[in-house]
């Protein structure tokens, strides 16, 4: 009897620190990120609704399916918007789980041509920024370390002379914080139509 009493008091003893450090795992799993710079797929998806419904747009992560290939895991998400313009969201997550973080985002419009176009580049730009780097607001015409980083204003005015420009590549970086670095690239791909894109490296 006083055996048994010993191995099961042994075997919770062995068995304890286990299961709360499962119970902590489990735990950790569904807390969201809170480094500004990480955002789930379903964080984003939040957030962008909610601040780009200004512009009259919208986007459902879940109306596509993902896509694995060599170029890696992804969605191409097209983005509803009111105006009618052909804008999509490319997201690379880093797995299918509802808590991976989104490592790397692109932003592309194709372009009509019509005179009185709107090209959305610039505000879906700065909507990243106010979402994945927010201390860039705080004074946005200064930068955080290292120095080749843009202000917030200067990432804006890259952007809009991009667009209304006509090279093909610029790329510049963006710091949410000290230390940390943001790879931003616009392209320009012009084939029937011309493409406009914004693509940030987050990871």
């Amino acid at each position: 009897m006083y055996r048994d009493k010993l191995a099961k008091i042994i075997l919770l003893t062995i068995l304890f620190p286990f299961v709360i450090y499962m119970l902590g795992s489990c735990i950790i799993g569904y807390i969201p990120p809170t480094e500004s710079y990480k955002k789930t797929p379903t964080q984003f998806e939040e957030l962008f609704n909610e601040k780009m419904a200004q512009y009259g747009m919208s986007i459902d992560i879940d109306s596509v399916a993902f896509i694995d290939d060599d170029d890696g895991l992804r969605k191409v998400v097209p983005i509803a918007c009111e105006a009618g313009s052909k804008v999509s969201c490319t997201y690379y997550p880093t797995g299918k789980a509802n808590r991976s973080i989104i490592s790397y985002l692109e932003f592309a419009q194709e372009l009509t041509g019509a005179a009185d176009e709107v090209v959305y580049l610039e505000p879906l730009l700065a909507f990243v920024m106010d979402e994945f780097a927010p201390k860039t607001k705080l004074n946005k015409d200064e930068s955080f370390e290292p120095f080749s980083s843009e202000t917030y204003n200067g990432a804006l005015i890259v952007c809009r002379e991009f667009i209304e420009g006509k090279e093909a590549k610029t790329s510049i970086y963006i710091s949410p914080e000290n230390d940390k670095e943001f790879a931003v690239t616009f392209k320009r791909k012009s084939d029937e139509k011309t493409t406009l894109s914004v693509s940030l490296k987050l990871s």
